[in-house]
């Protein structure tokens, strides 16, 4: 995911695009995290098109909450607030969830990471 959005960062240059895709894959017990602290909000498209179900939250102040269990092959869409993050958190201890996802607003200097999942 990292060299996929660094190889479009170098044709297109970040702060000229509004919108990227990506498929990203997600270890057992790992969520993918999505912004936090970004000056305005954004919004994410996507697709469960793995085999696992995943959970989508939102993380503002610390404070998670869960959006909806996405099933495999479900689509989800949700908004971010400004300064607000978004966790898609792999559901199962032993298989890779992977989720095709389009990122909408403001995304300039959107930051991404994977953790543990909090259970």
């Amino acid at each position: 995911m990292r060299i996929a959005l660094l190889a479009l960062c170098a044709v297109t240059g970040c702060a000229s695009f509004s919108s990227l895709k990506s498929e990203t894959s997600i270890e057992p017990n790992k969520s993918f995290l999505l912004g936090g602290g970004q000056p305005g909000a954004f919004e994410v498209t996507g697709r469960n098109s793995g085999t696992v179900p995943v959970t989508l939250f939102v993380e503002r102040n610390g404070k998670r909450d869960s959006i909806a269990i996405v099933p495999a092959g479900s689509a989800f869409d949700a908004t971010f607030p400004a300064g607000a993050m978004a966790v898609v958190r792999n559901e199962s201890s032993t298989l890779t969830a992977v989720v095709t996802v389009t990122v909408r607003g403001d995304i300039a200097n959107l930051g991404m990471r994977y953790e543990p999942a909090r259970r």
